[in-house]
């Protein structure tokens, strides 16, 4: 996977040199099938999320104008055509409407939603083959994995997204692979998205709706780096751990830039991609599935529950909106409450995207005030403790994930996205086909797999 020209030694050198010469024969067959399970279960999500975004769509329109000549990719779904930048931004927002889609825990960022908007565009208007847009989703997701690992807690621990620091750099790899761009441009591509990244995790504490838009601003601008990169703009080539770099501005910490992409090709992070299998923010995915496990195994329901103390690593504990009990306004402020989430756990035995919008339901609200997050130094990531004061007694109970939690494969994520099609805009026939098109994508071209998100007539 050697370039024909090796930029110099730094981050984005190696990284720039992994994704130039990366070839689809060189990525590991389960990484391959890792890749097409993603982008089933992000662009599933996205489908089940439709009824959310139309003020993306509506604001991508805007933005294409009236110039035929500015549409040149389609929006997912209605198949509207408009510039690459707006459906970039729309479709980002589509995969994260639900916070749903992929999650990279080590680095906290999305990948899905940050790196396959910008891939969509492009591939639409290039007619790229489903190979090389596959390579290309490979080439970004390793090379933000690569990014984020070691500093994404520094990144959010400072008020910062991690998803929109990293964000644009998982979009201009895959964008500067997709395009053919030579190393020394991808690292340009890559010094550039790092001076184009930022963004807040104020809409968490806020409650409003940044946070749907965060993630196809950063597919945007990184897939804008890669373009202006390869016309011959030039990027800092440490334009990761430079004096005044990504990591320094974001992290204060620029320890360990040295050891960055040193594993690409031989360790592939893609492997340690998850999903989520509730509509809810990925720090309440284990609770909500904990709590759900306690209930149903000692036939407790909602009324019989007097209170609820949850526990997490303090980092997880602390993070914006993870605390907050309401009032809500948004959906996202909703989703992000592990109170809210919880109470919906403990009173429907699930979670729903229509519980979502339950900001009013008085029996909701009140259980919401029974339960309680702190943070505890013992606990290990990804690790959550739960104890329910019932009517019964107390009830205790610990849930300690692995490599293998919300790591599917392909049969159990079609079989979970089977469970939310009522949310879809199309029918199962129509899904069948969008499932096939993905399972086979390699073979097929990428508009193929835009042709089949798109709602008939």
């Amino acid at each position: 996977m050697k370039s024909a020209s090796a930029p110099a030694d730094t981050a984005a050198g190696r990284i720039g040199e992994f994704v130039a010469g990366l070839r689809y024969s060189d990525i590991p067959a389960e990484v391959r099938r890792k890749a097409k399970v993603t982008v089933l279960h992000d662009l599933g999500v996205a489908l089940a999320g439709h009824s959310l975004v139309r003020q993306a769509n509506a604001a991508a329109r805007y933005l294409a104008g009236e110039s035929p000549a500015g549409a040149r990719a389609r929006l997912l779904i209605d198949g509207g055509r408009v510039g690459l930048e707006a459906a970039a931004l729309a479709t980002g927002a589509l995969i994260h409407a639900r916070s749903q889609d992929d999650t990279y825990l080590p680095g906290r960022t999305h990948l899905g939603a940050t790196t396959l908007p910008a891939l969509l565009a492009l591939s639409d208007e290039r007619d790229s083959s489903g190979e090389s847009f596959l390579t290309a989703m490979v080439a970004g997701y390793e090379a933000a994995c690569a990014l984020s690992a070691a500093h994404g807690d520094a990144v959010a621990g400072r008020g910062f997204r991690a998803t929109s620091v990293f964000g644009p750099l998982a979009a201009a790899a895959a964008s500067a692979r997709l395009l053919g761009c030579s190393a020394s441009q991808t690292v340009s591509a890559l010094g550039l998205a790092a001076s184009f990244a930022g963004g807040t995790n104020q809409t968490w504490a806020a409650g409003t709706g940044e946070w749907q838009y965060q993630v196809g601003s950063a597919s945007r601008n990184g897939m804008v780096a890669a373009v202006l990169a390869s016309h011959g703009v030039s990027g800092a080539a440490d334009g990761v751990e430079g004096v005044a770099g990504l990591l320094k501005a974001f992290s204060g910490d620029v320890r360990g830039a040295d050891e960055i992409g040193t594993q690409l090709g031989t360790d592939w992070r893609m492997n340690d991609v998850t999903f989520k299998p509730y509509p809810v923010c990925a720090l309440n995915q284990i609770p909500v599935t904990l709590l759900v496990q306690v209930l149903t195994e000692h036939d407790l329901s909602a009324a019989q529950v007097q209170g609820i103390t949850l526990a997490m690593p303090p980092h997880d504990a602390s993070y914006p909106g993870l605390d907050s009990k309401g009032p809500f306004a948004d959906v996202g402020a909703a989703l992000m409450s592990a109170a809210y989430c919880s109470a919906i756990a403990v009173h429907e035995r699930t979670v729903r995207l229509s519980d979502m919008r339950r900001f009013d339901d008085p029996a909701l609200i009140a259980l919401t005030q029974k339960i309680t997050l702190v943070g505890d130094a013992g606990l290990p990531v990804g690790s959550v403790t739960a104890e329910v004061q019932s009517d019964f007694g107390p009830v205790s109970a610990r849930f300690d994930s692995t490599p293998a939690t919300f790591n599917w494969g392909w049969a159990e994520t079609l079989e979970r996205l089977q469970g939310i099609q009522d949310d879809m805009p199309f029918p199962a026939d129509s899904f069948a086909r969008f499932a096939d098109v993905v399972t086979t994508l390699d073979t097929r071209s990428a508009r193929e797999l835009i042709d089949a998100t798109i709602v008939p007539g």
